[in-house]
């Protein structure tokens, strides 16, 4: 099931002393293990250590890889899952015989036992029992001798009721070179197969585009499909260009997932449809409602079965009623802040972000003793709140009286309207008084308060140190609510600082009283640059309005990551810079030795800037995923991360939102510094 059921994988890239060296075999594994293990791409699951799911060397010996794929295999067949499996390296085909065999460290080609059978190997991997399918990328010369022969496949002990797809880098009697097809597929994968559907398949159309990218070698393609139960294609990863409106049924993956498993429980052996429709779940709740009489499992799984399958069913009418009644509003934009604005968490998005957002609400975020459909109730509300047009409003209260939750409806409505105002209500503290240390006062404005131009204090700090610099904020917090009437509520905080102290200060860890400040407001870092009256600043922030302008439009922004290398070559970097190649937001993939030399670089023009702090393992793209997953819930969604890391659940995790720094400029806070800009303002000409 696409993006539900669990996927594993093996890469393993092998040396072999008389091949010679292959100077970017490490590299190639590498990159190809982070494709297939991202969320958003491949979803396999990576397992580290010993039997882990990256396996490179110069000493490995033919024991080792057959280990690690039965292994492999193993794990696949305990979850039911699909495997994936490359072959990065050297292979040959003996004399006068086709199939491949996988070099290791000693292996020569005058020595079939001295090298693994690929053929055999995948022919095994693919019969054993419980393996939903076997994907394989073979990366060598001789590559296409690695897939199997249908009629031995069919001669196995699941009688050929398995699959299997195999992609190789080159014809059985060519050498294939510089690990063209690796690069080459996470290059596809990395980028998304244009024209295609929401997955990635070893299919024509993956395999004319790597062949256009590769020269030189022949790239080729085996597919085995005879297993009539499997629950879906045997794809290789998700599609990061899927076509418009392409989808995958009126059940997402939630759904899926849990009528999969009530469905499992009570008739075991049971296969869904890949896609399923309101054709297919009329007729599984009729069937599921009546008393079977070859029943002989808890009652309890026939009646959830019952209950998810109505679930889904009143899921679909929901969808087809908010696209019908807010057709003029409804925008990705616009689901994402409903999603945020009533509660949902960022998992709730899926590729088809209404008909996820909305089985997600009816399926995961009810409470106990909650009316069932009072998350949903939440959400619709939202919709209709964001929507800006009170037309739509009866009719969806209407969808909440028919399903019991008028109350939860009104409610939401009321709350979502008091909203506003907080979003816009924001402290700024600005700690630009300094070129060195720490500043000995800080200014401070109540922005959204009711007042023009905004409130402004300054406040001075008792010591010129960092804990001086927190009782100021402190101070300004208190001076700021003062200034609020009751009931209003101050939780947005903006902290404006030079890039020295961005480099080694988190303005959330400050200590305002008894906490932190980040623990009760939901703070933002900018870099007080952009305040500073010199001659260029309209230049740079007018710059800035511009990327952020052209983002917008774009659709998913990006994010232009720069490595150690290109941080090395300064006077390069400053060129692409000055010359505008950076007009996007900028993300450093590792905490360079020298943080403060390279945000002053990169500050005057980069809008928005990240980067790990110096304990995050950012290596394996974890952190790049991280942000790309979460974009639309930043910058204020980095507080809330910051929270979570602050407690023990944090312990042991390998990479999280919270290990990401940014300094984020968003147009908001460019208008708030367009009066410290060095402007001419035009009067009104004189009428002749």
């Amino acid at each position: 099931m696409t993006g539900t059921s669990r996927r594993h994988v093996l890469v393993v890239g092998a040396q072999c002393a008389a091949m010679g060296s292959l100077t970017r075999l490490e590299e190639a594994a590498e990159s190809l293990h982070a494709v297939l293990t991202d969320p958003a791409l491949g979803a396999c699951s990576a397992r580290p250590g010993h039997s882990g799911s990256l396996l490179v060397g110069a000493e490995l010996e033919p024991e080792d890889v057959r280990r690690a794929v039965q292994e492999a295999v193993r794990r696949a067949k305990a979850d039911q899952a699909v495997l994936v499996v490359a072959l990065l390296g050297h292979g040959f085909a003996p004399p006068q015989r086709t199939e491949l065999y996988y070099m290791v460290a000693r292996s020569t080609t005058a020595s079939t036992m001295s090298a693994v059978n690929v053929r055999n190997m995948l022919a095994e991997a693919a019969d054993e029992p419980g393996v939903e399918g076997v994907i394989a990328v073979v990366d060598t010369c001789h590559a296409s001798g690695a897939a199997p022969d249908a009629g031995g496949i069919a001669g196995g002990v699941r009688a050929g009721r398995t699959r299997l797809s195999v992609l190789t880098a080159s014809a059985a009697d060519q050498a294939a070179r510089d690990m063209r097809l690796t690069f080459a597929l996470v290059d596809v994968l990395r980028e998304g197969l244009g024209g295609a559907d929401t997955s990635v398949y070893v299919d024509e159309q993956l395999t004319e585009e790597l062949r256009d990218r590769i020269a030189g070698q022949v790239v080729g393609r085996f597919a085995y499909d005879n297993d009539p139960f499997a629950l879906d294609g045997l794809w290789l990863a998700h599609n990061m260009r899927c076509s418009p409106g392409a989808g995958d049924g009126v059940v997402g993956p939630v759904g899926r997932q849990d009528l999969v498993e009530a469905v499992s429980m009570w008739r075991s052996g049971t296969r869904l449809p890949a896609r399923l429709t309101l054709a297919d779940l009329g007729p599984l709740h009729r069937f599921a409602g009546e008393q079977q009489a070859d029943d002989t499992v808890d009652p309890w799984w026939r009646d959830r079965v019952v209950e998810v399958v109505a679930t889904l069913q009143e899921c679909a009418r929901a969808v087809s009623l908010l696209n019908r009644v807010l057709t003029d509003h409804l925008a990705s934009d616009l689901l994402r802040e409903a999603r945020r604005l009533s509660g949902l968490p960022h998992e709730a998005e899926g590729r088809e972000l209404l008909r996820d957002l909305v089985e997600y609400a009816a399926l995961r975020s009810t409470r106990p003793g909650d009316p069932h459909w009072r998350a949903l109730a939440r959400l619709v509300a939202a919709l209709a709140h964001l929507s800006a047009d009170a037309g739509p409003v009866p009719q969806l209260r209407d969808w909440a009286r028919r399903h019991g939750v008028v109350t939860a409806f009104n409610d939401a409505l009321k709350e979502y309207a008091r909203q506003p105002r907080r979003g816009r209500l924001r402290l700024v503290v600005s700690l630009a008084g300094t070129l060195t240390g720490w500043p000995e006062e800080v200014d401070a404005w109540l922005v959204g308060g009711g007042e023009e131009p905004p409130a402004h204090q300054r406040f001075r700090c008792e010591t010129v140190d960092r804990a001086g610099a927190g009782r100021a904020i402190g101070a300004a917090l208190a001076w700021s609510r003062g200034r609020l009437p009751v009931p209003e509520e101050l939780v947005h905080v903006d902290v404006a600082a030079p890039a020295h102290l961005l480099a080694r200060w988190q303005p959330e860890e400050a200590k305002v009283g008894r906490h932190l400040l980040g623990v009760h407001n939901t703070v933002v870092v900018r870099w007080s640059g952009r305040m500073d009256p010199a001659e260029e600043n309209a230049e740079i922030n007018d710059a800035a309005r511009k990327i952020l302008r052209d983002m917008r439009s774009g659709g998913a922004p990006a994010v232009e990551w720069i490595d150690a290398g290109v941080l090395g070559d300064r006077q390069t970097l400053e060129q692409s810079l000055t010359t505008g190649q950076y007009d996007t937001a900028v993300g450093i993939d590792h905490h360079p030795e020298t943080l403060q030399d390279v945000l002053e670089q990169l500050l005057p023009y980069a809008p928005i800037l990240l980067w790990p702090r110096p304990e995050a393992r950012p290596g394996d793209g974890r952190l790049r995923t991280l942000v790309r997953e979460h974009w639309h819930d930043l910058p204020d969604g980095l507080a809330a991360a910051y929270r979570r890391r602050w407690s023990r659940e944090h312990e042991g995790c390998a990479a999280c939102l919270g290990d990401v720094r940014a300094v984020w400029h968003d147009e908001a806070w460019l208008e708030f510094c367009r009066p410290f800009e060095n402007r001419v303002v035009a009067g009104p000409e004189e009428e002749l």
